[in-house]
């Protein structure tokens, strides 16, 4: 079900501050050009390859952002939680989608239409500056992937996944709808290197997992902060796609 927003005339600005979270209610009373879509688990909202067109934020349930290589290979780059904004690529100048995002449990998802987006960011300081943050951040978040990447070993990848998506899950650290397949994507490795860790993780009492739900401690951090570990695999140039 589709509910497009109308813009309020009334409304001459919009207040916004780049170290709060995004504020769809104000931004569409100022600005219009907002559809909030409530979308079953396994709904895709754009494809690979489709035009960006639009901005995209996730209001309630879990989007997954993947990639497919040339080969075929699909590699999953992030777990979205409630609060996310994503499909940033329609503001940066590519015309094509350059992932796939999908409803991996049933979702409220709001669509910013490119054009109402650009002339917010041309009109209101405050919201340009929202968004000049908001890029910057995810230069930073490719940076630190990138280095991680090339020089953490596949433990200490994981040990900082876990904790991101326990931190984006809200203040009880869960994790849900992840499996072990889907780890082992995110971070570059085998599944039954997933395994093995998760196993020592949970024996060592940084998580437990039940019922395919995660639980983690803030102790897993020890594991997160360490660039070299006792035994640790070295394994640290392995690519997910």
């Amino acid at each position: 079900m589709n509910s497009p927003i109308r813009r309020n005339t009334s409304v001459a600005d919009v207040a916004f501050d780049s170290r709060q979270s995004f504020d769809l209610d104000a931004f569409a009373a100022g600005y219009g050009g907002v559809t909030v879509s409530r979308l079953k688990s396994g709904t895709p909202i754009f494809s690979q390859g489709e035009p960006a067109e639009a901005l995209y934020f996730l209001q309630d349930g879990q989007v997954q952002i993947t990639v497919v290589s040339s080969h075929g290979k699909e590699c999953i780059l992030r777990i979205l939680e409630p609060g996310s904004l994503f499909g940033e690529g329609s503001l940066l100048g590519n015309r094509m989608r350059a992932a796939t995002a999908a409803c991996i449990s049933d979702s409220v998802v709001a669509r910013l239409e490119r054009a109402d987006v650009v002339r917010a960011i041309r009109e209101n300081s405050a919201i340009a500056e929202f968004f000049i943050v908001f890029a910057l951040s995810k230069v930073v978040e490719l940076r630190d992937g990138l280095t991680s990447q090339l020089f953490d070993s596949s433990e200490i990848r994981l040990a900082r996944a876990l904790l991101l998506l326990a931190d984006q899950g809200g203040a009880k650290n869960l994790i849900k709808n992840i499996d072990q397949e889907a780890l082992a994507q995110m971070i570059g490795t085998t599944r039954s290197r997933v395994n093995h860790f998760m196993n020592k993780f949970r024996k060592l009492g940084y998580i437990d997992y039940n019922g395919g739900v995660i639980s983690v401690r803030g102790s897993l951090s020890n594991v997160a902060h360490s660039r070299e570990l006792p035994g640790a695999s070295d394994d640290r140039i392995a690519v997910a796609c």
